[in-house]
């Protein structure tokens, strides 16, 4: 029997704050709004979404705002990636620097918003760190910095969050027995198609882009591996779109997935920073609105992983697909799949089908507009 694990959402009482800024004689006035918080502990991982409202931040064309959650408890800290929020000429800057520096960032960034002179971007805010012991109790804090022109400093400190939600899973480890044999699941194909309403004009393409990075890196290398073809896919489907001039991009949907090997927490940020790579690496090259983007992602792409199993078939495929559909993964799944016989069918997935979970499905809304 699967269990239903049901998330708290821990909703902010003062999730209201004002920005009150004095810098070269001017008075900065503007309201950030922090929704939808989650801060709470999974088996190995913390887990922490939030969305940031800027709802009319004023940000100068040289200025800028950082957003860093914090993790705090007594001495220890730990930061999590930030959201800049850049003025006109602060973000020319910003982008400059990433030129020179390859693609690699100075700091650990969530997004960079380039704003205007009231910016109502809107930050979806999802990411998950390793638990570490001195967590528990742990407060969520957010630490914003402001940029005048010369000098960054620290402005204001926002409690969201007094203590880590503790992990209620239940205690005890799942024991495994002989299996039933399973039917075969319908396999869906990520074969890129155009799917058409007969009762609008809306249509949709859509595909996968299997992007390789050097190991530990995340920014896109197009002359890496086969990255180049990878992209020109993408770059084929927007230039077919935006080439006609009856049609229009209504939107551009990227979901970023990741394979099970290694912490959930590394995959979460893995499947995450591709994903916004992607994204930033789009919107550099097409002048489209930036709400025309939509990024998700999924840290595991356990769902994927079945349907390639059903699919393909693999050594001890009953065993292995009974674990991954009755064991959770915070108790302990992929240990489980890693000692199944010595670890064979484990090894043979890793060769065979970690490869193809990792990347990022695309797709791309229009609409006919005569």
């Amino acid at each position: 029997m699967r269990k239903t694990i049901i998330y708290s959402i821990i909703l902010l009482t003062a999730g209201l704050f004002s920005t009150r800024v004095e810098a070269q004689s001017n008075v900065y006035v503007g309201e950030i709004r922090v929704t939808q918080n989650r801060f709470e502990q999974r088996g190995d991982s913390v887990f922490i979404e939030m969305t940031i409202d800027m709802n009319g931040l004023p940000v100068g064309n040289n200025e800028a705002f950082t957003l860093t959650p914090v993790i705090e408890k007594g001495t220890e800290v730990e930061e999590l990636p930030s959201v800049i929020v850049n003025g006109k000429r602060r973000s020319k800057a910003y982008q400059r620097s990433l030129y020179f520096n390859r693609g690699a960032k100075p700091f650990p960034t969530y997004s960079v918003v380039a704003a205007n002179k009231r910016t109502r971007e809107k930050v979806n805010y999802k990411i998950s760190v390793l638990y570490q012991a001195w967590m528990q109790d742990a407060a969520l804090n957010l630490h914003e910095s402001f940029y005048d022109g010369i000098e960054q400093r620290l402005i204001s400190v926002n409690l969201l969050a007094k203590a880590l939600k503790p992990d209620a899973a239940l205690k005890g480890k799942v024991q495994i027995v002989a299996p039933t044999p399973l039917a075969p699941e319908p396999v869906t194909r990520t074969t890129p198609v155009v799917k058409e309403n007969t009762a609008s004009p809306a249509r949709v393409v859509e595909g996968s882009a299997y992007l390789d990075y050097p190991r530990n890196r995340t920014n896109i290398i197009p002359d890496y591996k086969d990255n180049r073809e990878e992209l020109a896919k993408i770059k084929a489907m927007i230039d077919e779109i935006t080439s006609n001039p009856d049609h229009e991009i209504t939107g551009i949907y990227l979901t970023g997935y990741a394979s099970p090997e290694g912490t959930y927490a590394r995959n979460e940020q893995l499947s995450r920073e591709r994903t916004l790579e992607l994204r930033d690496y789009l919107l550099d090259r097409y002048p489209m609105p930036r709400n025309l983007y939509h990024a998700d992602w999924v840290a595991e792409d356990w769902t994927g992983l079945k349907k390639l199993i059903t699919q393909f078939g693999m050594p001890d495929k009953d065993r292995v697909l009974y674990i991954i559909n009755n064991v959770d993964i915070f108790e302990g799944r992929e240990k489980q799949l890693m000692d199944l016989d010595q670890g064979v069918p484990y090894r043979y997935m890793v060769k065979e089908f970690f490869p193809r979970l990792r990347r990022v499905d695309y797709k791309i809304t229009y609409r006919v507009i005569k």
